[in-house]
């Protein structure tokens, strides 16, 4: 999967007992997902994943997270993905669906749900939630395992609907949490510039151009985010292009010259010397690795 870090549904064989169309689920004792956590990665559907044992890291969009028993994670279409270290145990499962597989289906109209997951997309849940959840999802299993008609795919459907809105009561009971845990407005321009460092880290890398986006000054953006992430503007700033040069350099034939015009560096020169000093290897290593 080393070259297959930009996955789409395409990547995935439809003969697969637990695909249908846009739809994937994997099972402890099939698992047919392909999605790998070795390299970053994104995807242009949704990843419900659920922690059932042991404790891990993870990026999500630049922001580390820690996964353990009963975390529930939720990864949008196109969020970028790096896995850090866990335990021995550690161990999910996930489902993947497309963006609009339940396109045809009630929404609920009165909860920004996207936005509340891309600000929050990892809910450490009590044990009785997550099993409330992980029902949802045993069933889909066993639904796979014992199809023996033609509305396999509607009834899919209906066991998803059911689980996704589980998940956003969970989320609108939470949402008090999120608010009380923050200082609001620190934790608002936080999660504001690493919606912005997402969509223009490989053409921005100046603070400036981000405090003019939040109409704030640098010294005041770069201050808050010591105090609500602890680390500092040109920190993220970096981590976001290394990420994104890992991605490019895993999932992509660019040359080391096209990667380094495409992330705005001046010449090859500086970018190999900038992830070198990032990674502790030149960019051609790190692809061979």
């Amino acid at each position: 999967m080393k070259k297959l870090n930009q996955l789409t549904f395409e990547n995935f064989a439809s003969s697969s007992s637990y695909i249908i169309e846009n739809f994937i689920a994997s099972d402890s004792e099939n698992s047919s997902t392909n999605i790998s956590f070795e390299h970053p990665f994104s995807f242009d559907g949704i990843v419900l994943a659920i922690c059932l044992k042991g404790t891990g890291h993870m990026k999500i969009n630049f922001k580390e997270y820690v996964i353990t028993e009963n975390s529930i994670i939720t990864m949008l279409p196109n969020q970028i993905v790096e896995a850090g270290d866990h335990t021995d145990d550690f161990f999910i499962e996930l489902l993947a669906f497309s963006f609009d597989y339940l396109a045809d289906l009630p929404v609920l109209k009165d909860f920004n749900l996207p936005q509340k997951i891309a600000t929050n997309p990892v809910l450490n849940s009590s044990k009785e939630d997550t099993k409330n959840i992980f029902r949802y999802y045993s069933f889909i299993i066993e639904t796979f395992n014992n199809r023996r008609h033609d509305y396999l795919k509607q009834v899919i459907k209906g066991l998803l609907y059911s689980l996704t809105t589980e998940l956003t009561v969970l989320y609108l009971e939470k949402d008090t949490q999120f608010v009380n845990n923050s200082s609001s407005r620190s934790q608002e321009i936080a999660d504001q510039f690493l919606l912005l460092l997402k969509d223009n880290f490989k053409a921005e890398r100046s603070a400036s151009f981000y405090a003019d986006k939040l109409c704030i000054t640098t010294k005041y953006l770069s201050e808050t985010l010591k105090k609500v992430t602890g680390r500092s503007v040109n920190v993220w700033l970096e981590d976001a292009i290394t990420l994104g040069a890992k991605m490019l350099l895993k999932s992509t034939n660019l040359t080391v010259l096209q990667i380094s015009e495409e992330l705005s560096f001046p010449n090859p020169s500086y970018f190999g010397r900038f992830f070198k000093k990032q990674v502790g290897m030149t960019p051609k290593e790190y692809r061979d690795s």
